[in-house]
């Protein structure tokens, strides 16, 4: 592990044995998988996560995107949220016990304000294009610039996020990256996961 932050997002297309699988192998390199799985209702992701947790997966490990009952109830690694979620203060009593918050951003005074509210970190992208966001343009390494001077928080840069590009995005003052089809459809996630660790590392060291 190095100091940048690596997350892995899940696509919502593997079976939980598929998933577990993966996960067995990389959670040592990262610093959260992330269970995004919107078209799954709340007992069927915690289900999972149970299947997940009995498979060896660290619990400290796991973040889940929008459930914080299963975060707590699971005593997880952290929770993230979207973009469009009421402010955190209006959150705390179900999110106590949460170890670790994070939200989604779109710019520097949503990210300014969700620090305010008391976000651990806050996710930033698209930086650049993808797949799952056809038709919609990047922001940008200009934009992830502006973001990153005016809040004190870490921000997780997401979106097209190759091995290539990851010190283009540490320099811009990302404080890790997040990736999800460049680890999960990769012919082999972990040399994957290595790849992008390694590149994070030479950063660090440099």
């Amino acid at each position: 592990m190095t100091g940048y932050e690596l997350h892995v997002i899940s696509n919502g297309r593997l079976a939980w044995t598929e998933l577990a699988a993966v996960a067995a192998e990389i959670h040592p390199y990262v610093t959260a998988i992330h269970i995004r799985e919107k078209t799954k209702s709340l007992d069927e992701i915690f289900l999972g996560v149970q299947f997940l947790l009995e498979s060896g997966i660290p619990a400290k490990s796991l973040y889940i995107n929008g459930y914080p009952s299963i975060v707590t109830a699971a005593a997880l690694g952290g929770l993230q949220l979207q973009g469009s979620t009421p402010p955190l203060s209006t959150l705390r009593e179900f999110c106590q016990g949460v170890q670790r918050i994070g939200v989604s951003i779109h710019s520097a005074e949503e990210a300014k304000q969700r620090e305010r509210e008391g976000a651990d970190y806050v996710m930033f992208g698209h930086i650049f294009p993808t797949n799952s966001k056809l038709g919609s343009p990047p922001r940008g390494l200009g934009s992830l610039s502006d973001v990153a001077a005016q809040v004190t928080i870490p921000i997780i840069a997401i979106g097209g996020m190759t091995h290539e590009r990851v010190r283009l995005v540490l320099e811009a003052g990302a404080s890790g990256i997040a990736v999800m089809s460049g680890i999960w459809e990769a012919e082999d996630p972990l040399t994957a996961v290595k790849a992008y660790t390694r590149e994070l590392e030479r950063k660090e060291v440099g």
